[in-house]
């Protein structure tokens, strides 16, 4: 009995382990205003034409919720919440079939624009069509959505 017990043990921490190891590997996190070098990284900025304050989130995973998250950088906007403010995007890839997805709704939830690498390093969204000033999570995946499951840029 006092084998299995130990066994049972090991392997209920084994499995915490992988699981925590899991979440950390594909968790999005927001750098504030630098993605210098780090690749994926989605920048949303203030202004359309990628004018004005930006704020930077790396990595792949997803963020449900982008209160709480505000304009970074020195120019127009800065201090600003990120949800329901940024009017454009670029988003740089580590491979060619990369794309960040922007959501109007929480929880990764109703229209969204994607900008995808589609087989370049980079994507750029001028002034978001679906989610413009009106963004409320993101996820970054490597490869695509469907094709008309969002806007693609």
């Amino acid at each position: 009995m006092r084998i299995f017990t130990k066994a049972a043990a090991v392997g209920a921490t084994a499995a915490l382990i992988s699981l925590a190891a899991t979440s950390q590997a594909g968790a999005t996190t927001y750098s504030g205003a630098s993605c210098e070098n780090v690749v994926p990284c989605l920048s949303l900025y203030y202004n359309s034409n990628q004018q004005g304050s930006h704020s930077d989130f790396r990595g792949y995973g997803e963020i449900d919720n982008l209160a709480g998250y505000t304009f970074a950088s020195r120019s127009a906007g800065q201090g600003q919440p990120v949800k329901n403010n940024a009017a454009s995007a670029y988003f740089r890839s580590k491979t060619t079939d990369e794309s960040a997805i922007i959501y109007f709704n929480s929880n990764q939830g109703g229209a969204c624009d994607e900008l995808w690498a589609q087989g370049g390093r980079y994507s750029i969204a001028n002034r978001l069509h679906h989610t413009y000033n009106n963004n409320a999570s993101i996820r970054i995946i490597d490869g695509s959505l469907a094709a008309g499951v969002c806007y693609q840029f």
